[in-house]
């Protein structure tokens, strides 16, 4: 039962819409930027990185995909409000039956969308992974796309220091069909017999003004490759619907993910309409218990010793390096100091460290009476961090624990950041504010 509150939990979290009813007068982005309350404007929730496929060819052969392409030949140019990068994209009739999806990943702070020089959203938190629907903005054949990185805006405030002149380090297009798999929600753990207890959660999104049949599959494979279950079950989509479908099952003498032996099991979810295959995704999950019960740190009923380093992603070759050598040297975890890209913590999956993950939230001040912390008007801006950072890595066995900020003083947004993430992950991971100086906001 707790597994299954835990879950439907995550699952309402995911549920809640995005869209803000528009105004006659909808700011755009330096304007609304310059203030705290301006965190976002047609954002879509935040998920989990699932790669989408056209077909098992390409997801078995863990390549590119014709579902997502990315944007290359940018450039660049000078404003005083930051740097504007273009480029262009051709929409094809191919994409006719398609969401048309940008996901920018890694800026150094707030940015605008454009196409075609019309701003389309923007984000006050682009640190980490943000996505944009531009299906229909874009015209037919050629468009320019553009990214505006903003120096100066309210949320400097709550970030840190980044140096160098504004930028991000990836923009990709994703094509998934107009039904597709939005994301995940995985519970995994054991029982006392050793038998693994999967609950998983498929989040169908549709795009469609007409209701569809869809069969969603799932498949599970053990760390050598094996199918070890699989099922479907058919879901009737409504308009514009959100569905989630659900799947539970036992894994006889299951593998437990642990830093020692970091077994990986792993979930394929795919879809069919009209008996034509539309979408393959896949993530790995690991079968593991985390508690923190009398303020340790519990894994697989053996209690932590935490020994953290802070980390960030460079590439795949140095940061694995970098892990093995912590470990090595007896570290126990990695502490992300702002978010990370998708494979910093699939490499900690595979190598068995464990990650404690960091909301994008530093904010300056020698007090709680000078500190952003404690001023209301950032409530919601500390709270859209935090439940950022929460789904973006949501699935991967090596994040144990979630901090809400770091280096911010305490106060009321930190208070309500404690209570949104405990309210998204249950009692399982533990949520930790290093700073909280033995206030209730931290479970460690």
């Amino acid at each position: 039962m707790k597994q299954i509150t835990t879950l439907l939990w995550a699952l309402l979290a995911l549920n809640i819409a995005t869209a803000t009813a528009q105004s006659e007068h909808t700011p755009g982005a330096l304007e609304a930027l310059a203030s705290p309350q301006g965190i976002h404007h047609a954002l879509l929730t935040p998920r989990s990185a699932l790669p989408c496929y056209p077909s098992r060819e390409q997801m078995d052969a863990a390549g590119a995909s014709d579902n997502a392409v990315v944007l290359t030949a940018w450039q660049v140019d000078s404003l005083p409000e930051g740097v504007r990068y273009s480029t262009r994209f051709k929409r094809t009739y191919r994409l006719d039956d398609k969401q048309i999806v940008l996901r920018v990943e890694g800026a150094t702070g707030a940015f605008s969308v454009a196409v075609n020089g019309t701003e389309v959203g923007y984000t006050s938190a682009g640190i980490g992974r943000s996505e944009f629907d531009l299906t229909k903005r874009l015209k037919e054949n050629n468009n320019t796309i553009s990214l505006t990185i903003y120096r100066n805006y309210a949320a400097r405030a709550i970030e840190p220091t980044v140096e160098g002149a504004p930028h991000f380090s990836r923009a990709t297009i994703l094509t998934p069909p107009r039904v597709a798999v939005a994301d995940y929600v995985v519970d995994t753990k054991f029982n006392k017999q050793g038998d693994g207890l999967l609950n998983l959660g498929v989040v169908v999104q549709s795009f469609l003004l007409n209701s569809k049949d869809y069969t969603v599959y799932y498949e599970l494979y053990s760390p050598e490759g094996k199918m070890v279950t699989s099922a479907n079950k058919v879901v009737t989509t409504g308009m514009l619907s959100r569905d989630t479908v659900y799947f539970h099952t036992r894994v006889p003498q299951v593998k437990r993910w642990s830093p020692a032996e970091p077994n990986l099991y792993k979930v394929v979810v795919y879809t069919r309409h009209e008996n034509r295959l539309k979408e393959f995704t896949t993530a790995e999950v690991g079968f593991r218990t985390v508690e923190c019960p009398e303020g340790e740190l519990v894994l697989n009923g053996e209690v932590q010793k935490i020994v953290a380093e802070r980390l960030a992603y460079e590439d795949e070759s140095t940061t694995a390096s970098a892990l093995e050598r912590l470990k090595r040297e007896g570290c126990t975890m990695v502490f992300t100091a702002r978010p990370q890209p998708d494979e910093f913590y699939s490499l900690c999956d595979r190598l068995g460290m464990l990650v404690c993950v960091s909301a994008d939230v530093t904010a300056a001040g020698e007090s709680m009476a000078t500190t952003p912390s404690n001023r209301p008007e950032w409530k919601e801006a500390y709270m859209w961090r935090a439940k950022s950072a929460y789904h973006a890595t949501k699935l991967h066995p090596s994040v144990v624990m979630f901090a809400i900020g770091h280096d911010a003083q305490n106060g009321i947004c930190l208070y309500e950041s404690y209570l949104t993430m405990k309210g998204l992950e249950g009692e399982s991971r533990p949520m930790v504010y290093p700073d909280a100086a033995g206030e209730w906001n931290s479970d460690l």
